[in-house]
């Protein structure tokens, strides 16, 4: 596994561990464009329609259904219906694990922890089910304040897990392909030249492929042309150094490989449906 192709955003803290995001399409559709974590993640559908890519897989959920993306997995995800909202819980699988070794650490926990076991990336209906009643009490405690909610998020995440074995949804891994190691080596190139003049020459080039061949290897592989997919990855640096930072369109236009701002922002608000400054405007927050 390559380590640079982690995801840089930090996740919750050393004392709180999960972090839950909240993703919806009030401004334009979703597009998380693929990348991997060490963390796990679940996708638990609130509204609407959503496109997931785990591993190559392609699947489709609807309200109610979730899915779970174990460490190291390759993903990314897309609305294609208005009003879609899903709830995205990240965290470590070493904050379930207990200091004394015990059966249900170390036959459970430490196999996922250590990537030689696997959850089902699709839950059944009869593990969804169960599983979205703890959810719904995760995210109270998570938004609330009440003394001990940590205790009773942690609880019920080891009561998930349980779910997730007594269901049968837990298998053995199976070794990365090499295959699959020459995916996450692209995604890595892509988001660390982003900035740069990207084509298909020049991917395929690097990657010892004729432009054409490389062109039907990433849209196989990826579920999106090149094109589509670079400009995903720009648009989600954009987002950062907008509410991150107080460039101007024609900087940020540069520093995430646009031509210009001009394109910059027509490009920004066909994907988000705002405008940079609207974006900046709407979402940035004022230090406290």
């Amino acid at each position: 596994m390559r380590q640079e192709l982690r995801e840089i955003r930090t996740q919750g803290t050393p004392m709180r561990p999960l972090k839950i995001y909240k993703m919806q399409d009030e401004n334009g559709r979703i597009d998380v464009p693929h990348h991997w974590q060490e963390h796990v993640e679940i996708l638990w559908i609130l509204r609407g329609t959503l496109s997931v890519t785990i591993r190559e897989e392609q699947y489709t959920g609807t309200a109610g259904e979730i899915f779970y993306i174990n460490p190291r997995e390759l993903h990314g995800m897309q609305s294609t219906t208005q009003g879609c909202t899903y709830l995205a819980l990240v965290f470590p699988l070493s904050w379930l694990q207990f200091d004394q070794a015990d059966e249900a650490g170390e036959k459970y926990l430490r196999p996922l922890a250590e990537l030689n076991a696997y959850v089902a990336t699709h839950l059944p209906r009869q593990t969804a089910e169960r599983a979205e009643a703890l959810f719904q009490e995760i995210y109270i405690l998570y938004d609330g304040n009440d003394d001990g909610a940590w205790l009773g998020i942690k609880a019920r995440l080891l009561l998930f897990y349980f779910y997730l074995y007594s269901d049968g949804v837990v298998s053995r891994r199976e070794k990365n392909s090499q295959k699959m190691d020459m995916l996450l080596h692209i995604a890595r190139y892509v988001q660390e030249h982003y900035g740069e003049s990207l084509s298909l020459d020049i991917m395929g080039k690097h990657f010892h492929m004729s432009p054409k061949y490389f062109s039907v290897y990433f849209q196989k592989h990826f579920s999106r042309n090149f094109t589509d997919y670079l400009a995903a990855i720009r648009i989600e640096q954009a987002k950062k150094l907008l509410l991150e930072t107080e460039a101007d369109m024609e900087l940020i236009a540069q520093q995430t490989g646009f031509s210009g701002s001009s394109y910059f922002i027509r490009v920004f608000r066909k994907a988000t449906g705002v405008t940079p400054g609207q974006y900046r405007k709407e979402f940035h927050q004022e230090p406290v």
